[in-house]
């Protein structure tokens, strides 16, 4: 009876460790994700300002020019649901590790490329394979649940946009030198350091007995893979519909400034500035907000009221300080929404099926403002 009493003891202590070493495996990873999605968006904002005068200076036509802008969003819409498929056949890991290293190759080129059809083969690469952020978020989808999620999230948009903002100043001290190939081999050298981190701390969270190799079976096609997720359609719709309007604002804001305030370009400067900053204060307080309002779809209803006002009130703006308090509104609808529609992507996808309905949520959600379709349509 004791003995019986003793070993009871000793295998609820030994469940108890092994749940306590797993939550902390689990903490350790979340915050390694936010780290490597620093690094990676440190690296690619070192390069992406400069692309446009990169291909300028090469010689490229207007053609072409408009061509390898819009060629690196225009895959990423078709790509990111077949690499989501690829998370939940192969595994998140090894499909994390092959992006990451196909992005490093891919910069590194870009880095000593001098000609204009190799810039529109390496974009075209880059557009193909870089889901690294949604591949972050699914990872930490996996981990973590409920408010843990949401926080999750907010804190991985923050820090985005912190590394977003602090990249170009790196390539600023470059004076004497190549900005643009440098930036490019530092991004390289980021995304060599996210492999090795990825490859050394990030452990498979996908079940492995939903891990499969590939098969003879005809693979389904994207308008196969829409009509099975069709319980998110109601969100991609509205996600495209807030994406373009709030595009649409932002991209006649500076316009709007110039024509009625008498806005120079260094002022619309300062102006994109506040609202970046903006957005990184009002994505921290995602977490405050998903506690604040539990119902997450409550809680949508409120930001796209919020949302729609905000619009609105920066249209109808009399001043310089009305519009930037409404502008600070916006950013905080559209941030909040940000955390808050990936977050109902993740709860709706089952642990089998995450990576593909987090990649069709990837064409419609973007990783700057809102949307990768709203940004393509807005101009």
């Amino acid at each position: 009876s004791g003995r019986s009493f003793k070993l009871s003891y000793y295998n609820e202590y030994k469940s108890y460790l092994r749940m306590a070493a797993v939550k902390l495996q689990d903490n350790s990873l979340t915050y390694l994700l936010i780290g490597l999605s620093f690094v990676d968006y440190l690296g690619v904002s070192m390069v992406a300002p400069q692309i446009s005068l990169k291909i300028r200076n090469i010689g490229a036509s207007q053609l072409f020019i408009g061509l390898i802008s819009s060629v690196y969003g225009a895959l990423q819409l078709f790509s990111a649901p077949l690499v989501g498929k690829a998370q939940d056949t192969y595994g998140r890991r090894i499909t994390l590790l092959g992006c990451c290293a196909i992005i490093a190759t891919a910069y590194f080129l870009l880095g000593i490329n001098g000609s204009v059809i190799g810039m529109l083969g390496i974009r075209s690469i880059l557009g193909l394979f870089k889901h690294t952020q949604s591949s972050f978020k699914v990872i930490g989808g996996d981990v973590n649940t409920g408010i843990k999620r949401s926080h999750f999230i907010s804190k991985i948009n923050s820090i985005s946009s912190v590394a977003f903002m602090l990249g170009p100043m790196v390539t600023v001290a470059a004076a004497d030198t190549d900005r643009f190939c440098m930036g490019c081999f530092i991004c390289s050298g980021c995304f060599v350091v996210i492999t090795i981190l990825s490859y050394l701390y990030v452990h498979e969270t996908l079940n492995p007995s939903l891990i499969r190799r590939p098969t003879t079976e005809p693979k389904p096609s994207i308008t196969e893979s829409f009509a099975k997720f069709k319980r998110l359609q109601y969100i991609l719709v509205y996600r495209f519909c807030a994406a373009t309007s709030v595009m649409l604002l932002r991209y006649f804001t500076p316009l709007y400034t110039q024509h009625y305030f008498g806005f120079t370009a260094k002022d619309a400067s300062y102006m994109t500035s506040f609202i970046g900053l903006s957005g990184i204060i009002c994505s921290s307080s995602a977490t405050l907000v998903s506690k604040a309002v539990p119902d997450k779809h409550q809680l949508l209803k409120y930001l796209s009221v919020s949302l729609v006002v905000s619009v609105i009130a920066s249209l109808l703006s009399p001043n310089m300080p009305c519009l930037l308090v409404t502008q600070f509104f916006l950013s905080f609808a559209t941030q909040n929404l940000r955390v808050l529609v990936d977050s109902i992507i993740l709860d709706t996808a089952t642990e089998a099926d995450r990576g593909e309905v987090f990649g069709l949520g990837a064409t419609v959600i973007g990783l700057d403002y809102l949307t990768r379709l709203g940004r393509i349509g807005a101009p």
